[in-house]
């Protein structure tokens, strides 16, 4: 049994995440959750035509410290990851809590040394995913992913005798640890989050990433920053 450290998430175009999660079995892991969403292209010509959206699969995988290693060593080599448009990984420290956790203090701060990059997830209704993608962009992110989901927010003695269930965007937009305030703030300001209803907010640390746009120029100029 896997003793589950990190969450591993990879995104990649539609139709790639089974061959992912088959190379991640041989590797070592047990299993995996495919989420379909919708990637962000940054083009004038096909934002011009209207074209700006790429179906992608987001692929999650429970790790230990070890295999999360070498998922991003191997699956960012199979599938060549540090080319544009190839997918990109990222992993989440994850921690399993008991009753005796809870009167401890929390160990995992996303202030930490150790996590050079932040993974920022919003919550909205849907249809507002593109500007939470907007308002990143023009705090310095470099594109986003957009879930697409349902929410529970209409009461049960809804006058409708229909189940009706809000459908929401999750917007996951990875970026690097000193630009993320700055996207929070702009994103929950620009979708006006501290109205309620408008949606939510929460920042979580990143300890590995494969593919991102930052490590394929690092590794183009032949070292890091």
């Amino acid at each position: 049994m896997i003793k589950i450290e990190t969450l591993f998430f990879t995104i990649v175009n539609r139709g790639k995440a089974n061959a992912v999660l088959r190379k991640a079995k041989e590797c070592g892991a047990t299993g995996g959750t495919i989420l379909l969403g919708e990637g962000t292209v940054q083009s004038k010509l096909l934002d011009f035509i209207g074209m700006t959206e790429a179906h992608k699969e987001i692929l999650m995988i429970p790790t230990s410290g070890g295999l999360d290693n070498n998922l991003h060593d191997i699956l960012s080599d199979t599938f060549n990851f540090s080319k544009r448009n190839k997918g990109i990984a990222f992993s989440v420290p994850f921690k399993r809590w008991t009753k005796e956790d809870s009167e401890k203090e929390h160990n995992i701060s996303i202030d930490d040394d150790r996590f050079t990059h932040c993974c920022i997830f919003t919550i909205v209704d849907k249809g507002r995913g593109k500007d939470c993608i907007k308002a990143a962009r023009a705090a310095g992110a470099r594109g986003g992913t957009i879930v697409r989901g349902h929410g529970a927010g209409v009461p049960a003695d809804s006058y409708y005798p229909l189940a009706i269930e809000p459908q929401k965007d999750t917007v996951i937009v990875v970026t690097r640890k000193n630009k993320a305030a700055s996207i929070r703030e702009r994103i929950f300001s620009d979708l006006e989050l501290d109205k309620p209803g408008n949606g939510i907010i929460f920042t979580l640390p990143v300890s590995n990433t494969s593919g991102l746009y930052e490590k394929r120029a690092e590794e183009r100029e032949g070292g890091t920053t």
